[in-house]
């Protein structure tokens, strides 16, 4: 399958669970409170339920990589915070990514949505989060900066996917 295709089914998954998302249990929500505190973890419920429940969904598998790396948990519980302040749904966000991919005009709300990575970074360092999920949140999905173990970033970016 060519990387077209391959990006357009996901994106296509991601549309779906976005729709289905359901809130978050007992048991996801102990695993984000054994796992973020303070303004962090304020930064984590102010994002909506099918963010979320993207966040936990992400931090399980990368849980299951790479066994007790609490950096590479917190940073996959927060990679997405930035996306909350576009204030978009499903919807807009589906058109903002195809408007972007096309190289159209959009709206400032859908450019916020698009460079999502870089706001949630601001927020994650004026919070006081850790510079793996920082740095994560700026980034991703591309490779890891210089100075960041490039084997834990692609088990996390394997995690996103």
């Amino acid at each position: 399958m060519n990387d077209r295709v391959g990006e357009a089914l996901h994106l296509v998954r991601r549309f779906f669970g976005h729709l289905r998302a359901k809130p978050l249990g007992p048991d996801d929500q102990r695993f984000v409170h054994a796992h973020l505190q303070g303004r962090c973890a304020e930064l984590f419920w102010k994002q909506c339920t099918p963010d979320q429940r993207h966040a936990v969904d992400v931090a399980r598998r990368a849980q299951d990589s790479l066994p007790g790396d609490v950096e590479v948990i917190e940073a996959a519980l927060l990679h997405d915070v930035g996306k909350q302040g576009a204030g978009i749904g499903a919807i807009s966000r589906s058109i903002a990514t195809v408007l972007d991919a096309l190289h159209l005009p959009m709206t400032n709300r859908m450019r916020l949505y698009r460079d999502h990575g870089e706001g949630g970074a601001t927020d994650l360092e004026d919070a006081g989060c850790g510079p793996f999920a920082v740095a994560f949140a700026r980034h991703h999905p591309s490779p890891a900066p210089e100075g960041f173990d490039p084997e834990r970033w692609q088990a996390l970016l394997d995690a996103d996917g």
